[in-house]
This record gives structure tokens, C-alpha cells and sequence, in this order.
């Protein structure tokens, strides 16, 4: 009898404990999205657009948020040609809650054509960037380059 129930303590106690610590892990299987809390690392190689039309962004991006700071900071790597560029952003949060983390980007007053926010969200693990017309995207200057202003969404993979 006392062998049985040692069995079922210890069986109680794995069954219990299993669900628990994997929902304590605020990381996914591929460590490419934490979310601890007050803070949330994640990273990927490419933004793959929601629209078929629209052609992939090939860049490493990472971004780390910090609510105390109330800042997400982008930094982003492209080749092009034989180039690497790199570049760091500082994006204001505009909203954090339990699930939801939206951010925007600073770019306004240096791409007049593009206005950039990104949306973290906890409960799928995704970041989505939106990619939404400018101020000034309708001037000649923007639509020569760009091309006919629209919202494109894309989304943050490995």
C-alpha cells in the first residue's frame, strides 16, 4: 500500500508539475520570441508579406521591448550587393497590455513616404509590421520611388 501511494504521489506530482513549467518558459521552442513580462526579445530573418503582390523584406530584425521605458528597439541587418547595412531604431510604444505590444516607427520625419508600426502579440508569438502610406505619400518624390501609397502588412518570421 505505502509502495502504491509513493506511485501515485510521484505520478501527481509530474502530471501536475509538467503543465506548469512549460507555461512558466516565456520563450517558444525556437528562443525567437520572449516574452518576460516587463520585457520581450524577438528575432527573424524575414518579413514576409500578407499580401501576395508585395515581394518579401530580406533582413534580420531584432527587437527588444522594455515597459518601464516604454521603448521597443528595432535593429535591423540587409545585404545588398556585397554591403551590409545595419541600423538601430528607437520605436515609442503606444500600447502594452497583458497580450499586445504595438510600437511606432520613428521614421516619419525621415521617410516621408512610409509610416512603420509593429504589433508584438503574446498569445500567437508573432510581430506584424504595417506598413502604411506616409505623410507625404502622395507627392511625386514618393510615388516615383514607392509607387501608389497602400498599407502593406508583413509578418515577422525565422
Amino acid at each position: 500500500m505505502k509502495r502504491l501511494l509513493v506511485v501515485a504521489l510521484s505520478l501527481l506530482c509530474c502530471i501536475s508539475g509538467a503543465p506548469q513549467s512549460r507555461k512558466s518558459n516565456p520563450c517558444d521552442r525556437s528562443m525567437a520570441f520572449c516574452w518576460y513580462g516587463d520585457e520581450v526579445e524577438v528575432w527573424g530573418s524575414r518579413w514576409a508579406s500578407q499580401d501576395p503582390s508585395e515581394k518579401p523584406i530580406e533582413e534580420s530584425s531584432g527587437l527588444r521591448c522594455v515597459k518601464r521605458l516604454g521603448i521597443c528597439a528595432l535593429a535591423k541587418s540587409v545585404i545588398l550587393g556585397e554591403k551590409n547595412f545595419v541600423g538601430i531604431e528607437m520605436l515609442p510604444v503606444t500600447r502594452w497590455d497583458a497580450q499586445q505590444i504595438t510600437a511606432d516607427g520613428e521614421n516619419s520625419g525621415v521617410d516621408p513616404c512610409e509610416k512603420d508600426s509593429y504589433i508584438l502579440n503574446k498569445l500567437d508569438q508573432s510581430v506584424l509590421l504595417i506598413a502604411s502610406p506616409g505623410p507625404k505619400s502622395d507627392t511625386p518624390g514618393c510615388s516615383k520611388f514607392m509607387g501608389k501609397a497602400k498599407t502593406v502588412i508583413y509578418k515577422l518570421s525565422r
